[in-house]
């Protein structure tokens, strides 16, 4: 007889207690995932990778006449030995230098090629930086100190309302949204693996003074994105394709993952929308083609296509020195490096002082030393170079 027995007068019938114990455990994940239906699929899929696009529901980022990129009749030489062996450790798989508008230097690894579409995780954030200049440059934002309740009426009377396109361009929002990559019950993870976006980036709430703290989020992106899709009355994806990627002649169609299926399935959700923080699938070759775009500050081809003092503006740093309008920008002593970033090191690097710029797609990244990760000062030292 145990010692709960003797004092109580009660029989243990183990059995029951264990039918007890798994029936809770059975009540207890069937509401978890009731009330979390992503993290089924987060936990299948363990952790995002550059292929994620091959699972995910994919809007076309659609070419027009593409412009091939020219072949340099010299070619620049390779990174050190040791930055070579850094990007070997951390899983490269494409690293391309564009020198005077032509390829000086193209190397693919691993599971890359030249016709391999990657996932370019946050820096699609730095894309949608660009696409809001745009419709800044139309009038269809008004001005970038507008509140974004003129597009988001549903916080027209909540205090999320008075965030400003400039507040969320500069990552000084003031909202609550949980930047984790680990963790599979963070609304990052909803927000990735989930299939209501428009609700998940709803339910951010202001917990600090907007405009006056730096505060990586990609819940400001998503929100951006609300507002420019709703500005121009177009998806991301089309206005990417009338904006961008027809213009600057992309060779390969991209993809832009969108939260779910736009089938008749669907119908009960709201439509389906882009993952404006991440999710941008192109080849390394057509990531390029922004950094040239951003090092010929909006010219293309001898014709303007963006103003010159708003991609000057988005590459300055603004709330913190070295992150401007979703853009990070590294200072170096021969002037500042802009770049777009993601998560597993994916970059398009922009050398205004050598008309040059570099990609480099792959797995992995490594620590970061004062806001930037090694590979990229790593990477910066081999474009700075002859």
């Amino acid at each position: 007889m145990s010692r709960f027995e003797e004092v109580t007068g009660m029989k243990i019938n183990v059995k029951q207690v264990k039918i007890g114990f798994f029936a809770f455990l059975i009540v207890f994940v069937i509401s978890l995932f009731t009330l979390k239906p992503f993290l089924g699929t987060a936990i299948y899929h363990n952790f995002a990778t550059i292929y994620d696009y091959k699972f995910f529901n994919n809007r076309e980022v659609k070419i027009a006449t593409p412009q091939p990129w020219p072949m340099s009749p010299t070619q620049h030489s390779a990174p050190s030995a040791e930055t070579q062996k850094l990007l070997d450790h951390l899983k490269t798989t494409a690293l391309v230098m564009i020198d005077h508008g032509k390829i000086s230097y193209e190397k693919y690894s691993l599971d890359g090629g030249v016709d391999e579409l990657s996932g370019s995780f946050s820096m699609a954030k730095s894309f949608v930086a660009i696409l809001v200049g745009f419709a800044l440059q139309e009038g269809a934002i008004t001005r970038i100190d507008a509140e974004i309740k003129t597009w988001i009426p549903e916080w027209a009377d909540y205090p999320e309302g008075t965030i400003t396109v400039k507040d969320l361009l500069t990552m000084s929002s003031g909202l609550n949204w949980d930047e984790s990559y680990w963790n599979p019950f963070s609304i990052t993870t909803e927000g990735y693996y989930g299939s209501t976006l428009y609700y998940t980036a709803l339910k951010q709430r202001l917990v600090k003074p907007p405009g006056k703290e730096f505060s990586y989020q990609s819940g400001s992106t998503q929100l951006l994105g609300i507002v420019l899709s709703r500005a121009v009355n177009k998806s991301l994806a089309q206005y990417a394709s009338e904006k961008l990627w027809q213009p600057l002649g992309a060779e390969k169609a991209a993809l832009w993952s969108i939260d779910h299926s736009e089938s008749a399935n669907e119908a009960s959700l709201k439509p389906a929308i882009e993952k404006a923080y991440c999710c941008f699938n192109a080849r390394a070759r057509d990531f390029a083609k922004i950094g040239q775009f951003i090092l010929q500050q909006g010219q293309w081809n001898g014709k303007s296509l963006l103003d010159p003092k708003y991609i000057q503006e988005m590459t300055t740093g603004k709330t913190v020195p070295y992150y401007g309008y979703q853009w990070w920008v590294l200072p170096t002593p021969q002037g500042d490096i802009p770049y777009a970033r993601g998560i597993l090191g994916q970059y398009i690097m922009v050398f205004p002082q050598k008309d040059r710029v570099i990609v480099r797609l792959g797995h992995r990244t490594a620590e970061r030393t004062d806001h930037h990760p090694i590979e990229v000062r790593a990477l910066a030292e081999w474009g700075m170079k002859d």
